[in-house]
């Protein structure tokens, strides 16, 4: 039989057969493994229990997380606007404290030593948490240290059980005031904020974006959190690193601002703000926005008056400073101008132009005999007169009317005189519909879009806002009717319309195009801590449905302003500039009228580059405006245009 037919074959005969050597092995192993095991649990939890049962009192496993490091942000040529910088504090974890009182109190009067905190508001901050149930949880009982402080008490620490010294992210804005209300600023959460970002894996002592670019693309800036576990004794010395991973640091944003553009318009914009010498008086706010008239890539945006957007990180001592920022209603400050409405003037009377030529109340060639006023007779025969800002005495068509912003040639133009001369409608009703859909075309009464907080949409009145609004108390029973004069007012950018400096310039730009209303975008690109390009900022916009004819007449309209009408000042030694100015008049709180001043334009007139746009709170258009968007077009050719 063969040998593989032997070794199938089960075996046969009585267990007494099979080998027992190695069972016996087997057996001996187990038993001296269980004697060991008997030995050493004697020893731990008899001999030395004790000592094993205060070590797992006194050692904590402790998981510290580490901030990453946040990303930059930088002008279009690279040149960063902020440096991070470590924000010390010193913190308290009350489930390390000593147990006995007196040891605690030490630890308080050495810290009133070492970074001047009160020892009874350290205690009673301790005791409140104990109380509450969150002596696991450390507290902070000083924040913003001296780096002096810091390093003394990281020093001590070793000798103070439960203290430490917490280094967080913070940012110092280098690009100074110019820059303030573009950047923004990082702060500490609030309890709100905390809510909402707890989901997202925020800690509680992570700084976030409060306003501006940094609150805008808080995503991109923020980074990716590490940690570091280890087991730590009751002195707060670290015994043993279990596991680590290290933070991944945030992108940077490039903006499409150039830093020496932006810091030009700032200083030229404040020098700006006295009175030239038309008696209206001192300006308090001013705005200029300076953007490309294509892409809508904004390369400098300015509100005046600017402030240290540093003071926040250093609010406790600066506290009376920042109170008096935040309560300033004067020249409110805080507020970004170039988002903000007012009345634009005559800057609207492009929307009046363009509004007119499209919808056949008047064609390019159409001319009015323009003097002084227009009288308008009413209900039983009342006559009714609306001034132009100046007696012209001439012959006019729309070009003329631009060049010159007859206010008289823009009452015809939108509402007609209700006899000879019609409206954008049909009635008085309808021409003012139209022209308020106009101005919606164009951007008006809704934000642009623009990567910053705080925008606001503007208004755009028309006859069913007004009978929504205008009505209950305050109100005189028919006051919320349309009028003629509502439709003039609204045509020559006065009454009941608002518009930011924003939304003026994209208009500007829509026209100097050929239809499109850009989106503005301060933001260029989001780049990797690896210097690659994560994403751009694409440029976006929206065609306005209007023939191309008439934004040419309304071109040619401009470029007479700046070279032979109301806004000759803003004419350029290196371009050719067209533009229009504004001069809006409103009352002040106390009754008193003034009048806002208003240029915008764009250049080189035959290949468009740049829209300007420049606002003050006081003055005459032509006079102030104007000027200082000159002198930004003759910057720009010279120092920016690549």
């Amino acid at each position: 039989m063969s040998l593989l037919g032997e070794g199938l074959r089960t075996p046969a005969g009585p267990s007494r057969n099979r080998p027992h050597g190695n069972v016996g092995v087997l057996r001996a192993f187990i038993l001296l493994l269980f004697a060991i095991l008997t030995v050493r649990l004697v020893d731990m939890q008899i001999l030395r229990g004790e000592e094993f049962a205060q070590r797992s009192r006194e050692n904590h496993i402790v998981r510290k997380n580490i901030l990453p490091t946040r990303g930059l942000i930088t002008d279009r040529n690279g040149e960063p606007l902020v440096k991070n910088v470590g924000v010390y504090a010193a913190t308290i974890l009350p489930e390390m404290l000593p147990a006995s009182p007196e040891a605690r109190y030490r630890i308080y009067l050495r810290l009133q030593e070492l970074i001047g905190v009160s020892p009874l508001e350290v205690q009673t901050k301790v005791d409140e948490a104990i109380a509450a149930g969150r002596d696991y949880i450390a507290i902070r009982i000083a924040t913003n240290l001296p780096r002096e402080a810091a390093l003394a008490l990281e020093e001590a620490s070793s000798d103070l059980p439960g203290v430490s010294l917490e280094v967080t992210p913070g940012r110092q804005y280098t690009a100074g005031p110019a820059f303030s209300h573009i950047l923004g600023y990082i702060g500490p959460q609030t309890a709100e904020e905390a809510k909402q970002l707890r989901g997202k894996g925020y800690q509680l002592n992570e700084p976030v974006g409060k306003d501006g670019i940094e609150a805008w693309y808080e995503a991109d800036l923020r980074g990716q959190i590490g940690y570091t576990a280890a087991e730590q004794n009751a002195q707060g010395k670290l015994i043993t690193l279990i596991g680590q991973q290290d933070p991944v640091p945030g992108n940077t944003v490039r903006l499409n601002i150039d830093a020496g553009l932006q810091q030009y318009v700032a200083e030229l914009l404040e020098a700006s703000m006295k009175d030239n010498g038309t008696g209206w008086g001192d300006a308090k706010q001013a705005a200029a926005v300076v953007m490309n008239a294509k892409t809508g890539q904004v390369y400098a945006l300015v509100s005046i008056p600017t402030y240290d957007n540093n003071i926040y990180a250093d609010a406790e001592r600066r506290a009376d400073e920042l109170r008096r920022i935040q309560a300033d209603t004067v020249t409110y400050t805080l507020l970004n101008k170039a988002l903000n409405p007012a009345a634009p003037g005559s800057t609207f009377k492009l929307v009046t132009a363009t509004a007119g030529l499209a919808e056949g109340s008047i064609t390019p060639n159409t001319a009015f005999q323009i003097g002084c006023s227009l009288d308008i007779k009413g209900e039983n025969d009342v006559i009714y007169n609306y001034p132009d800002w100046r007696c012209h005495n001439m012959l006019m068509d729309v070009r003329t009317a631009i060049a010159w912003s007859s206010n008289v040639f823009f009452f015809l133009t939108a509402g007609g005189d209700l006899e000879r001369q019609r409206g954008l409608g049909k009635d008085v009703e309808t021409s003012g519909a139209v022209l308020a859909a106009w101005a919606r075309k164009f951007g008006f009464g809704k934000p642009t879009g623009i990567d910053l907080f705080g925008e606001s949409p503007g208004r755009v009145p028309d006859p069913q806002w007004k009978r929504r609004t205008k009505v209950g108390q305050g109100f005189a029973p028919g006051e919320n009717e349309w009028f003629l004069g509502d439709t003039y007012n609204t045509a020559i950018g006065q009454g009941d319309v608002l518009a930011t400096p924003l939304q003026i310039a994209r208009m500007t730009a829509a026209i100097a195009n050929g239809g499109t209303l850009p989106v503005p975008h301060v933001a260029d690109a989001v780049i990797g801590p690896d210097g690659k390009v994560v994403r751009t900022i694409a440029p976006e916009g929206e065609k306005v449905d209007v023939d191309p004819r008439w934004l040419q007449v309304v071109r040619e309209g401009m470029l007479g302003s700046v070279q032979y009408g109301a806004g000759a000042r803003a004419a350029s030694s290196r371009t050719t500039v067209a533009g229009k100015t504004g001069t809006a008049e409103f009352f002040k709180p106390d009754g008193t009228k003034s009048q806002h001043a208003w240029f915008t334009g764009f250049a080189p007139y035959n290949d468009p580059e740049i829209v300007v746009t420049v606002y003050f709170d006081i003055g005459v258009g032509g006079d102030k405006a104007a000027p200082v968007a000159g002198k930004i077009i003759d910057y720009y050719m010279e120092k920016v245009r690549r």
